[in-house]
């Protein structure tokens, strides 16, 4: 009787020893996975600060563009303007100088 005892009591005691084995493996699996969840959760933070920084950076980049767009639409008007002066007036045409032949002979003749 000692030996069933005994082997009940080694059983027990496996048995124990089995189920506290496997609570200390989930305890630790669990404090593992808490850590990567902590881990991703700041990565996950600091990439939605990063996508914040880059929407206000596209928002100030297309205002940006907006001011240059309009800009250029009023030198392109500008320019559309001095040319439809420049046809309207018709250019004056230059006279060219005549040349004197007294100037050019005395020249010649002091040498």
């Amino acid at each position: 009787m000692e030996r069933t005892d005994r082997s009940e009591k080694d059983d027990a005691q496996r048995a124990k020893l089995i189920f506290i084995s496997l609570a200390v493996l989930v305890a630790i699996l669990l404090i593992v996975t808490f850590v990567y969840a902590s881990k991703a959760r700041t990565e996950r933070n600091m990439a939605q600060q990063e996508l914040e920084a880059v929407k206000q950076d596209n928002a100030k980049l297309e205002q940006l563009l907006k001011d240059q767009n309009q800009e250029m639409d009023a030198l392109k008007k500008k320019v559309q303007q001095l040319e439809a002066k420049a046809k309207e007036k018709p250019a004056p045409k230059k006279k060219a100088p005549a040349k004197s032949t007294k100037k050019s002979s005395k020249s010649t003749k002091s040498r």
